[in-house]
């Protein structure tokens, strides 16, 4: 799957709950690189979901509410948008952390 990307390389919410809707349906698909990041992420948001298996995650994301679901995906959206943040800063030399 290909995910949907802004001009400035961001992956934006719908792409979020595509990989979402994929592993509910099939856990054991293959992700790509940007998809397997979006795992990652919400294995940090979530730590019960901290090393996981595929299985569990997909659980969890079905037993989900709508407003749940909503929540987190503006929460991997941001934790995305923050290492892109930090990979921008590296990139151009910035010897200055950024601040959150």
């Amino acid at each position: 799957m290909a995910l949907d990307k802004k001009e400035t390389g961001a992956v934006d919410e719908m792409s979020i709950v595509d990989v979402f809707t994929k592993l509910i349906f099939d856990a054991d698909s293959m992700l790509d690189e940007t998809e397997s990041l979006i795992v990652e992420i919400l294995g940090q948001i979530e730590p019960s979901l901290f090393e996981a298996s595929r299985r569990d995650i997909s659980e969890f994301l079905r037993a989900m509410g709508v407003d749940e679901m909503i929540a987190t995906v503006g929460q991997v959206k941001r934790g995305l948008d923050q290492q892109q943040a930090v990979i921008a800063s590296n990139r151009s030399g910035s010897r200055y952390p950024l601040h959150r």
